[in-house]
């Protein structure tokens, strides 16, 4: 009889041990794959779901981050699916997903001009910056393009090249190159091009966003020639 004890005791035991363990592993599994991207500048990653807690960083426009947590108190804990950087965003800051994460759209060979493009116009001047990446092997090119004319008559252009590689939900270029070179000088801060998962606009570049003729919302890429 004591032996039949023994043996109901241990197993209690065992049970209690792992319960809690499965438990929690039942929570985790619950947290849909889910992405966010930061609606406009000005957002910080928190060190905690607090407006009074430490900064750990400033966010831009565009960036994409995977919610590693459910929304409370007005945040949700996420973490940049480029850096690794992981805190809390303002749920009021942040947009949802709503189109799969996929690397933006590459050529299959080099463009003879940019195809996404930024225009900024004042009262003397515009300014029109501009994107166009392409394939290269198992990696990626890009062009960055930047044209200015003012009104006195003063025209400005400038071209840069770029190498890196395609991830999903943005490009990350990590060497500049002159144009037609195989190699050149590693970047000291790598450029990340943002695919807008939110609204399929374009893609965002340091906040700016670049879309086909240099409009903002409603262009879908599928449609692009």
């Amino acid at each position: 009889m004591n032996s039949i004890i023994r043996t109901f005791i241990l197993l209690a035991a065992s049970v209690a041990i792992f319960l809690p363990l499965s438990c929690s592993s039942k929570a985790q599994a619950e947290i849909p794959e889910s992405y966010v991207t930061i609606a406009s500048d000005g957002a910080d990653l928190k060190s905690a779901p607090d407006a009074k807690s430490t900064d750990i960083e400033r966010v831009l426009a565009g960036e994409i981050f995977r919610v590693t947590a459910l929304p409370a108190d007005g945040y949700v804990k996420a973490r940049n699916i480029a850096t690794g950087k992981e805190g809390y965003l303002d749920t009021m800051q942040i947009n949802h997903a709503h189109y799969p994460l996929l690397a933006p759209e590459l050529a299959e060979t080099e463009p003879e001009e940019a195809f996404l493009l930024n225009i900024e116009t004042t009262d003397n001047s515009e300014t029109t910056a501009g994107w166009a990446f392409w394939k290269d092997g198992e990696g990626v090119r890009a062009m960055y393009s930047e044209n200015y004319a003012d009104t006195n008559g003063r025209v400005r252009a400038n071209q840069y090249y770029y190498k890196g590689v395609a991830k999903d939900g943005y490009l990350l270029l990590t060497e500049e190159v002159q144009y037609g070179e195989d190699s050149g000088e590693k970047l000291e801060m790598p450029i990340i091009i943002w695919e807008d998962i939110a609204a399929r606009a374009g893609v965002y570049v340091h906040g700016t966003c670049f879309t086909p003729g240099g409009q903002v919302g409603g262009f879908d890429t599928d449609d692009w020639e």
